[in-house]
């Protein structure tokens, strides 16, 4: 598997990734929106060290990124599209969550030139919010309640579009150590961000 196929946050910054997020073919027949999504650590709940070798972008005070959620509304696929990848999904309508897992090589310094086998997982979960619904929360994520959802209508098709105005969960990264004998990095570690995304609209996303 590609790196690409990561959050842009390990990566090179893209100059064009704006371009390419309004050229890309969405997977199924219903686009929910395109969401710029704002991430930051949580450090109570994650391993990695923030001051140590690969994972001191950690420590950067967060880090955005973009993406888009799709649908197929015959057979209930889900897609979180990110700089032209497409990942498989799933969605929980009585939770209103949207879930992407993907997992792809790495290639960390810390594990020594040749180690193969070390790997990054994402988990994005995400609860998607209608417009009065985020209206209801003052627009912040923070004011979500505990284990229950707010006031207003429940995420759906309109006339003018798909009614997603905000996206609000959490980020995990997960590290795994190379397998490899000349692998000098033996021990996983996890990261975990809240984040919080607005929905762009643009060219009908």
């Amino acid at each position: 598997m590609s790196r690409s196929r990561l959050f842009p946050w390990l990566l090179p910054l893209l100059a064009l990734i704006g371009a390419c997020l309004s050229e890309t073919t969405y997977p199924g027949d219903l686009v929910v929106g395109t969401f710029d999504f704002q991430a930051q650590a949580n450090w109570a709940r994650s391993d990695c060290k923030p001051d140590g070798g690969d994972f001191n972008r950690l420590a950067d005070g967060g880090f955005g990124f973009a993406g888009t959620f799709s649908r197929d509304s015959v057979d209930g696929g889900v897609w979180f599209t990110i700089e032209g990848f497409s990942r498989r999904g799933t969605y929980d309508a009585q939770t209103q969550r949207y879930t992407t897992v993907h997992r792809a090589g790495a290639q960390l310094a810390s594990c020594g030139e040749g180690c193969k086998g070390a790997q990054i997982e994402e988990t994005m979960s995400v609860v998607m919010l209608s417009d009065s619904q985020s209206r209801s929360i003052d627009g912040k994520c923070v004011n979500l309640p505990d284990g229950g959802l707010p006031d207003g209508s429940v995420p759906a098709p309109t006339a003018n579009g798909y009614d997603a105005e905000r996206a609000c969960g959490e980020l995990k990264v997960m590290f795994f150590p190379g397998t490899s004998g000349t692998c000098k990095c033996v021990t996983s570690c996890s990261a975990v961000y809240g984040v919080e995304g607005k929905r762009r609209f643009n060219g009908g996303n």
